[in-house]
């Protein structure tokens, strides 16, 4: 009896203290709402400063912009095309309503040229014979996959490594900023069109080392001659789209070379012997009004159809602020179902994803604000009852 006794109030006296405690934490209440606003607060800025932090393509514009009157904007085409054995094969021209290839380019150039010297905003010196932008910049570019082969002199085996291959042409360089860590990239105007860049995954893979400016590596059955090893985007969110790939940068023209065959028949175009494609092409425009240099290539598109439109415009610059980030992401879902229908290069990728991430931190932020609002308005009304309390016992 004696011990059951002893049971029964070490029982009630543990519930009494546990009551005490979560009415103390009960009380506790604005405190801790408080700290779980700061926690998701500080998570989702930290988080967002990292991401933009990381993405140096978003500084373009503003890097051209300096020292000077006149504002840039960094514009993004993406179009379509066929493969015919899928990511191995080149990326092929389907038709003019979907696809751009070098033809296309001649003309946007000469149309976002004429804008350019008919804005006042920067003339033309002397008129390019090749058609080059002058006052501006652009590049464009086309991704497929084949099989890098380090040739036997250069090793006593061959190495090969599954590699993606970037053919540019135009000033790809100044549109994405690389980290050099050995020669440069590929000349805007080429001497020896089979010249190569290599990632530093793939040159590192072949020679371990970076410093192999005038190795050869066979592409396609061809010999060419490394002039220079870059960094790519080497984050988390970078990796995550492919950025950690063996890589090779090669000129576009070299890729027709390759694989341009002509369509002798109809037959032959349904076949697949068509252009290769220009899967990506992209423009740095004077901008004297805000936005005035998308709707600029949008005019400049030689079948850009508004009410069905089959390419695919984006504005890199500005993209990563909130409001560029939640028209992106809203209506949720409706701008990722438009892009599916594109093969899209990493760096891309690499920006869509960083746009998802920072618009999970803005929610977090967001929240944690609400969170903050609730939890000071909860200690306020705490701090306020036993003083209210007080004045009542004293005035009844």
């Amino acid at each position: 009896m004696v011990i059951l006794k002893w049971i029964k109030e070490y029982l009630s006296e543990s519930w009494t203290i546990s009551k005490r405690r979560i009415k103390k934490m009960v009380l506790a209440a604005p405190f801790w709402v408080i700290v779980i606003a700061l926690i998701l607060i500080i998570t989702g800025a930290v988080r967002a400063a990292v991401i933009t932090s990381q993405r140096s393509e978003r500084n373009i514009a503003e890097i051209w912009s300096q020292g000077g009157e006149t504002g840039y904007r960094h514009v993004s085409v993406f179009a379509r095309g066929a493969r015919s054995e899928g990511e191995t094969s080149p990326f092929r021209y389907i038709d003019a309503d979907n696809s751009l290839k070098r033809s296309d380019i001649i003309l946007i150039r000469t149309a976002l040229q004429n804008t350019v010297d008919s804005g006042n905003v920067v003339k033309r010196k002397t008129k390019d014979p090749d058609g080059r932008p002058q006052g501006w910049e652009d590049c464009f570019s086309t991704v497929m996959t084949t099989d890098v082969v380090l040739p036997s002199e250069n090793s006593s085996t061959p190495t090969t490594a599954t590699s993606e291959i970037v053919a540019v042409e135009g000033n790809f360089k100044a549109l994405h900023p690389f980290e050099y860590l050995s020669g440069g990239f590929l000349p805007e105007v080429g001497v020896d069109g089979y010249q190569v860049v290599l990632n530093d995954i793939l040159a590192w893979r072949f020679f371990s080392s970076y410093d192999v400016v005038g190795y050869k590596v066979n592409i396609f059955g061809t010999d060419y001659t490394v002039c220079g090893v870059v960094s790519e985007m080497n984050d988390s969110i970078a990796e995550t789209c492919g950025a950690e790939k063996p890589r090779a940068y090669i000129y576009f023209s070299t890729l027709e070379k390759t694989f341009e065959t002509p369509a002798e028949s109809e037959e032959d175009s349904l076949e697949g012997y068509q252009p290769v494609a220009i899967q990506t092409y992209e423009a740095l425009l004077p901008e004297a009004v805000t936005g005035v240099a998308k709707t600029d290539i949008l005019t400049a598109l030689p079948n850009y159809n508004a009410s069905d439109p089959r390419f695919y415009i984006i504005s890199n610059t500005g993209r990563y602020n909130v409001l560029n980030v939640w028209d992106f992401m809203m209506p949720f879902g409706e701008e990722k179902e438009k892009l599916a229908q594109y093969e899209l290069p990493y760096w891309e990728r690499t920006a869509e994803l960083a746009v998802e991430h920072l618009f999970v931190d803005g929610v977090l932020i967001v929240s944690g604000s609400v969170l903050l609002i609730t939890g000071v308005f909860m200690a306020i009304l705490k701090i306020k009852k036993p003083v209210i309390r007080k004045e009542d016992e004293k005035n009844g």
